[in-house]
């Protein structure tokens, strides 16, 4: 399949989206709705980059604002080097004609067949009739759906839907890829067949995706760098894994919370000071983390032992983090000794 190639892995990373001092407001009778509120945030060419937030947090209005849906109230938003607050439609046509989009209800024509559906956006680009079937049969052979061309929608699974809706993205061959929500109607499996046709479409063709998102597990199986939101502002931003193996925020630990155990509290960590009659504390791991291993393997030389009472660990960009509950054991002053030297080398906290 034949594909213009955008930034390449490696090469010296260059602006794709860049949002400056970005500012959403919406008129709702005699109030003021700020939707997306001074957002600073660049996404590179060539990466995937992810951004997650619960309802209402601002993500979705983010991305209309990206491909032009909708105006911005005050700030500057390029795309790849285009400015697109105050242009006419007819410049803003112009611009997503080098955007793509994915949707969550895939959006798809159920008059049309598989084929028409990836072909529509070459006939409104004004592409002729063996270019846009030449073209129409790379899509389809690339999301592994040739044999479903003739297929309507209604004769499709949730994520061949969505391929076809990915193949229908690309159509013009654009530079960035935006998914907003498209695999939260999907089941896990079909999750993860989607999430890797997005990886291919992204290491294979070059294309910068942005994935909308409020789950946690799509942003750790593909992204590079991900925007955590809140109340319409960004309040985390970074690499993956720097982002979520140490979060700074109560949003972004309440999505790492959804995939790894992390401090105990309430009910949970009453039942846990129940059943156990040591000293329970949680301590942050990282790999990486030597000082850790070495205090661990050493407590038994300052008289105090441990069981690992709950915990879990998680892998993003190939590197493991998470949380462990200890129960330590042993006098009073060799466990604040050894606290104190937990507190050193990783994150302590106390189970209350």
């Amino acid at each position: 399949m034949t594909q213009t190639q955008q930034q390449a892995p490696g090469q010296a990373t260059q602006p794709m989206v860049v949002l400056s001092q970005v500012l959403k407001e919406y008129k709702v009778g005699k109030k003021t709705i700020t939707a997306v509120d001074q957002v600073d945030l660049t996404i590179n060419k060539g990466e995937i980059f992810a951004i997650i937030g619960y309802s209402g947090a601002g993500k979705s209005t983010l991305v209309r604002l990206i491909n032009g849906l909708e105006t911005i109230t005050s700030g500057s938003l390029t795309v790849d080097g285009f400015e697109i607050a105050g242009k006419r439609e007819s410049q803003l046509r112009e611009i997503r004609s080098n955007i793509g989009m994915i949707f969550q209800q895939f959006n798809l024509m159920s008059s049309r067949t598989v084929a028409g559906n990836v072909e529509f956006p070459l006939i409104v680009a004004g592409w002729d009739k063996a270019k846009r079937q030449q073209r129409v049969a790379e899509l389809l052979d690339f999301v592994g759906l040739t044999d479903r061309a003739g297929n309507y929608p209604d004769q499709l699974s949730g994520g061949q839907k969505q391929r076809v809706g990915i193949a229908r993205a690309l159509a013009t061959s654009p530079s960035l890829l935006l998914a907003d929500e498209s695999t939260s109607a999907l089941d896990p499996e079909t999750t993860a067949e989607v999430l890797a046709l997005l990886k291919k479409v992204n290491a294979e063709l070059g294309i910068t995706v942005v994935v909308i998102t409020h789950e946690m597990d799509v942003v750790s199986s593909i992204a590079d760098r991900v925007a955590v939101m809140e109340k319409g502002k960004v309040v985390e931003s970074g690499q993956v894994y720097d982002v979520f193996s140490d979060p700074q925020t109560e949003t972004a630990r309440r999505f790492v919370g959804t995939t790894v155990k992390t401090l105990p509290v309430g009910q949970e960590a009453a039942d846990l000071k129940a059943r156990h009659r040591g000293f329970l504390v949680n301590i942050e791991v990282t790999e990486g983390n030597d000082s850790l291993g070495r205090v661990l393997s050493h407590l038994g030389s300052r008289n105090v032992s441990f069981n690992i009472v709950q915990g879990g660990l998680e892998t993003l960009q190939g590197q493991s983090y998470g949380n462990l509950t200890l129960e330590l054991l042993g006098d009073v002053t060799s466990l604040d000794a050894v606290l104190a030297e937990l507190k050193t080398v990783t994150r302590v906290r106390e189970v209350r």
